[in-house]
């Protein structure tokens, strides 16, 4: 039985820590958090694929 308002973390309920929830009863991470972490993982994605480019330029352009 759980806490009103308790945290489930890996199938253990962590007493008071608060749920967020979106609606739908299921607990969210908080929302600065999540933007924290979409915006790193979006930051990657752009380094990764532009360091991709580049290597591909300079393979190309030292080939001359």
């Amino acid at each position: 039985m759980t806490h009103p308002g308790a945290f489930v973390v890996s199938g253990r309920v962590v007493p008071g820590e608060k749920c967020h929830t979106s609606g739908s009863g299921t607990c969210r991470y908080p929302l600065p958090v999540e933007i924290f972490f979409t915006t790193l993982l979006v930051a990657m994605g752009v380094l990764t694929t532009w360091f991709a480019f580049y290597v591909v330029y300079r393979l190309y352009i030292d080939q001359r």
